[in-house]
């Protein structure tokens, strides 16, 4: 099968609940699209937000066709978070580049088998050493991003270090993985609020919506999909 018929498959394989939540994020943010004016700025964030979020969609439905939709709309929020000042975002999305989107690209093929029998889970130590280790990172990470120029260093550090041990472990097929999406989501919607408050972005407010949206996504994902296991 070809790569480009199988993209093709994979697109319309999307389920009830997925494709309900992907139209209402497409609505939603043409409509402050449309709303406000039009620059380069915030049509890379359009795009960004609505290929970001139909990858998030895909994820949680365990799809691999969301690692060209990743790259996709990492490249946009690469750009998006620059602008922002969000230097250690930048690197979270770099992170989940090579861990999530390139992996999935190269191995379309075989992917999936990582999941199809269902996925791992940490025990009480995994999940001890897994908090320990982000509580840990978090001041010095601060530290390091406060010195670099960084405009929100507390909340994107934390970004940082949280979504890039979610993007390990789901290299690695760990559906604790969405439990870190969770946490990850909240932090964003944080980082977000404040930009939006602080007013340093233009692109604030479509994402925070979008990190909104991939929360409910999340909760989906750990709750209802293939990444639930059997517990």
């Amino acid at each position: 099968m070809s790569y480009l018929k199988w993209l093709g498959q994979e697109l319309k394989s999307i389920n009830a609940a997925g494709g309900v939540m992907l139209a209402f994020i497409v609505g939603v943010q043409l409509a402050f699209y449309l709303s406000a004016p039009i620059t380069m700025l915030s049509t890379i964030t359009l795009v960004a937000t609505l290929v970001g979020s139909a990858c998030t969609v895909y994820m949680m439905i365990g799809k691999p066709i969301n690692g060209l939709l990743g790259l996709i709309s990492a490249i946009g929020f690469i750009y998006i978070n620059w602008t922002a000042g969000h230097y250690a975002s930048v690197l979270d999305q770099l992170v989940f580049v090579a861990l999530i989107d390139l992996p999935l690209i190269f191995t379309w093929k075989t992917w999936g088998h990582k999941v199809e029998n269902g996925v791992k889970f940490l025990d009480k130590k995994g999940w001890l050493l897994t908090i320990g280790f982000i509580l840990i990172w978090w001041y010095p990470m601060m530290l390091a991003y406060q010195a670099l120029g960084d405009s929100n260093p507390v909340w994107d550090s934390i970004v940082l270090i949280i979504g890039a041990t979610a993007s390990l472990y789901v290299f690695k097929g760990y559906g604790d993985s969405y439990t870190l999406w969770l946490a990850s989501d909240v932090v964003n919607i944080a980082l977000w609020v404040s930009a939006l408050f602080a007013g340093y972005s233009a692109s604030s407010l479509p994402m925070l919506l979008t990190m909104a949206f991939y929360l409910a996504t999340a909760l989906y994902g750990r709750f209802w999909s293939i990444w639930r296991g059997n517990k």
